[in-house]
């Protein structure tokens, strides 16, 4: 289960962060576009006491949540710098053993690395080492461009020893926000063996000017054994996304993100009782500043 958030102080997007999380089965979270780092302890803290009615309500038990967030910044934009992490159960025996940001060594002529820094963290999850990178491929929007032309330095691109990491791992989800990524760039990801879970049809992307979508932006992509255990049901939530406490432009009602949670579906063997049950796949991004 894999989800990524945001930190917001705005009243109106923990309510809704928490109605959006709490009656499913998801278990372990990947995040990314953290404006602060400390944004996962306090999401922990909320799981973990439930403080929200929202969260209070639950039927289910709340487990015990534990979070991880990258010592550096991991994207950066004319609006600041933005990390990312994972958020998961321990009480339903996931493990993590590992995470490291993959750096690149290469910087443009602004002196900031023209790739992206991918999070990786390898997670036991029952029977399955799995092994998470969470990509965040964002462009520089016109408004950030100041009027020039954009070039190719202008666009984050993966890091050139992507590859050789990626190479032996078997469990392998990758998902993120990837833009308008031209395919010879993610051609890195078809080399090895990997697959989008999501056609290029598939809307991602949502605003109260057009909640149906316009494109799409993030994915998760799998690799073949995880492609095996995947039930085939996948989910694009646009439902229970807006909130009267986030300002829409001079409005109010507006959309938490913009950019739907997706979900997939996943069968894992964390115990006998367990074979038969689903467990859930989320990616969800949401805005990293306060409007």
């Amino acid at each position: 289960m894999i989800l990524q958030n945001n930190s917001q102080r705005n009243k109106g997007y923990r309510v809704l962060r928490g109605a959006a999380g709490g009656g499913s089965r998801v278990k372990l979270l990947a995040v990314q576009d953290l404006a602060e780092r400390d944004a996962l302890d306090k999401f922990c803290l909320e799981l973990n006491q439930g403080t929200l009615p929202s969260v209070r309500k639950w039927k289910r038990p709340r487990g015990l949540w534990k979070s991880l967030v990258s010592e550096k910044p991991t994207a950066q934009s004319s609006k600041g710098v933005s990390f990312s992490g994972f958020l998961w159960d321990s009480s339903s025996g996931i493990e993590l053993r590992d995470a490291a940001i993959l750096e690149s060594p290469v910087a443009n002529g602004n002196g900031n690395p023209p790739h992206c820094r991918p999070y990786l963290a390898h997670f036991t999850v029952g029977s399955y080492d799995l092994t998470l990178l969470n990509v965040h491929l964002q462009s520089v929007s016109p408004s950030e461009s100041n009027g020039r032309n954009l070039h190719i330095e202008d666009t984050k691109s993966f890091p050139p020893a992507l590859q050789d990491t990626l190479r032996g791992e078997k469990e392998l989800v990758v998902l993120g926000d990837f833009g308008s990524s031209p395919p010879s760039q993610l051609e890195v990801l078809r080399r090895e063996k990997l697959s989008p879970l999501l056609s290029a049809s598939t809307f991602t992307n949502i605003s109260t000017s057009c909640p149906q979508g316009s494109g799409c932006l993030d994915n998760i992509w799998l690799s073949r054994s995880l492609r095996k255990i995947y039930s085939g049901h996948f989910l694009v939530v646009r439902e229970g996304l807006t909130n009267p406490w986030i300002p829409d432009n001079w409005s109010w009602g507006g959309v938490a993100s913009d950019h739907c949670p997706l979900v997939a579906e996943f069968y894992t063997e964390v115990s006998p009782k367990e074979l038969s049950r689903p467990s859930i796949v989320e990616r969800d991004i949401v805005p990293k500043h306060e409007r």
